[in-house]
């Protein structure tokens, strides 16, 4: 079997190994590998002759891509969200002008206000 090529210092292989795998994406190995065998992650593949697998490195990239584009959808949502409940809230319910100074004074009997 011929001998692979030395490692080239700072030059990124276009693959991942799992090791470093688990350092770029948020995610445990089983969480991975679910997400995997339901098509919502990149799949390995194996390093032949050996038993070694790894990830194409531009699909894992993709993959937080899209992460990062959902959480900012979601934080653009919650925003909007807040900002319709600040609105209603401004439009609706009793404002303080028109709110007795004693909250109870209209549960007293009549006499005594």
């Amino acid at each position: 079997m011929p001998k692979p090529p030395p490692r080239v210092p700072h030059v990124e292989s276009s693959f991942v190994l799992r090791a470093e795998l688990l350092t770029l994406v948020p995610h445990s190995m089983s969480t991975i590998d679910r997400l995997e065998a339901e098509g919502q992650f990149p799949k390995r593949i194996r390093l032949e002759p050996t038993s070694r697998v790894a990830w194409l490195r531009r699909e894992v990239t993709g993959y937080l891509r899209h992460l990062a584009k959902r959480r900012q959808s979601v934080a653009e949502d919650v925003e909007a969200a807040n900002q319709e409940l600040v609105a209603r809230s401004t439009r609706s319910g009793p404002t303080p002008e028109n709110q007795p100074a004693n909250p109870d004074h209209h549960f007293a009997p009549r006499g005594r206000q």
